[in-house]
């Protein structure tokens, strides 16, 4: 027989204070006050600034430089994009939509607050996010894209021209509505961590990016002309290379300079492509070629300096040894060991990309302030200082005679510079190459995509299975199959 026990009625009304008292100790004890529940808007200012500039940088050192041709992966392991297999790039993907993500929020929250300053740093960021999507695969999804919070995890695609120019959403649009804001802010700009929060310098790099995508779609916007000699006319763009937008990385992981914290087999099989190669002995380069690269191993005891001390590599399969013995290999005095040099720093758009934006402009008529010559110098001065190279050996690589400006070969002499420049910032190389064939890039040797530099990235495989309906749609605009051929809406 089951014996009950009967409690007096004042044990049971304690126990249940007690219990009571409990669950409110544990409520307390659970919650962290040292932990964010939601972020503010200054800590996501500061995480998509430092997602973008370390994977501009990551992405070069990975990827990018290969895809630039600025370097050769020696090893068939390791260079099969780099020989432009269609890829995905899957990973760079999904931190653009995490950053383009989050500056949205910082967006919706800075015009409910007030804040048209940080309104205007969202959407800067915001737009380069999209920039870099739309640039790397062509049509995104876009208008119906950030919704993931309302349950919409399947967006439609949108054309590159509608990234580029929706009222609400686009690009320029965007941008311009940013420096508009930036212009009349009496707001704060908090948790930045390249400019400190200053508005000009923001103002500065927003109409960089204006620049460089306005030059970018210049052939298919009507509008592009009037819109860039406006923004020269006020004046507010990079004075320097000390304004550029770039940040210093830490030395150590996640954040480092990926070379800093690479194994040695992955550090040693990059080399200096043939065609930088020929680029520096053409133009007597000695500055910037001693700087990143190291003597090849033939000539590593060699003294003093001479450009066949060192060596390119062509796009290959798999490296031989006189191919190796003949190449140089990146200087590991800076790449390995220099976390504070100038040359590690993680850049998305300098100074020296302004100018030779400028100079590429007023050779075309877009822009009638200054002239293309001196916009061109500029931009040599501004990548040589980007390296921290000496004003006295800037002068001397300006007068040599391949270097000088010259009007009947002018564009190939911006644009390359201009290529060389961009070393070591994320995709730009290639994306500029896509869009202006310069330099000339080897399409023939170890090419893994049928003998053509690929245009475009593969959609990554979440999109064909999380958002297959329109995935299939916009592969029927690609005509029904999905191609690395498929070109740039400013490409055509």
């Amino acid at each position: 027989m089951k014996k009950i026990i009967k409690y007096p009625l004042t044990f049971i009304v304690l126990l249940a204070i007690g219990m009571t008292s409990c669950k409110k100790e544990f409520q307390k004890l659970n919650k962290n006050p040292n932990t964010l529940e939601v972020a503010n808007d200054p800590s996501l200012v500061g995480n998509i600034e430092v997602n973008s500039f370390f994977n501009s940088a990551y992405n070069a050192w990975t990827l990018g430089n290969g895809m630039s041709q600025y370097a050769t992966f020696s090893q068939s392991y390791y260079n099969t994009l780099a020989r432009y297999i269609p890829a995905s790039n899957q990973p760079y993907w999904q931190v653009l939509y995490t950053d383009a993500r989050d500056a949205n929020q910082v967006i919706t929250d800075s015009k409910a607050n007030g804040n048209t300053a940080m309104q205007a740093v969202g959407l800067i960021l915001r737009s380069y996010s999209f920039a870099q999507l739309t640039d790397l695969w062509g049509d995104i999804p876009f208008k119906n894209a950030l919704q993931g919070q309302n349950g919409n995890f399947a967006a439609s695609y949108d054309g590159q021209q509608t990234v580029y120019t929706d009222p609400a959403l686009g690009v320029l649009p965007s941008l311009r509505a940013a420096d508009s804001l930036l212009k009349s802010s009496v707001t704060a700009i908090t948790g930045d961590l390249i400019y400190a929060g200053d508005i000009t310098k923001w103002r500065k790099f927003c109409n960089a990016l204006r620049l460089r995508y306005l030059l970018r779609a210049s052939s298919k916007l009507s509008s592009a002309a009037a819109e860039m000699q406006k923004i020269v006319s006020d004046g507010t763009i990079f004075q320097s290379a000390s304004e550029s937008a770039e940040l210093t990385l830490p030395s150590s992981v996640p954040y480092a300079f990926p070379s800093i914290t690479e194994r040695s087999g992955d550090y040693s099989i990059k080399y200096l492509n043939t065609l930088l190669y020929n680029f520096f002995v053409n133009t007597g380069d000695q500055q910037r070629l001693t700087l990143l690269f190291a003597k090849n191993v033939t000539n590593q005891n060699a003294t003093g300096f001479n450009f066949s001390y060192y060596g390119g590599m062509p796009i290959v399969s798999d490296a031989n040894t006189a191919q190796v013995n003949s190449a140089s290999g990146f200087n590991s005095s800076i790449f390995l060991s220099s976390p504070s040099s100038p040359v590690l720093k993680a850049r998305v758009i300098t100074y020296q990309e302004v100018e030779f934006i400028l100079a590429e402009a007023s050779l075309k008529g877009l822009i009638t302030t200054g002239s293309a010559a001196t916009y061109y110098v500029n931009g040599i001065t501004g990548a040589y200082a980007d390296y921290g190279i000496d004003a006295v050996s800037t002068a001397a690589y300006l007068s040599n005679p391949s270097v000088v400006y010259n009007p009947a070969n002018a564009l190939n002499q911006i644009i390359t510079q201009k290529w060389v420049g961009n070393f070591d910032v994320g995709f730009e190389g290639w994306i500029e190459y896509r869009r202006t064939g310069i330099p000339a890039f080897d399409a023939a040797s170890a090419n893994l995509n049928g003998g053509k530099i690929s245009t475009r990235f593969l959609y990554p495989p979440d999109e064909q299975t999380i958002n297959a309906v329109n995935y299939k749609a916009e592969l029927q605009v690609q005509g029904g199959t999905e191609s690395t051929s498929y070109k740039a809406w400013w490409e055509k």
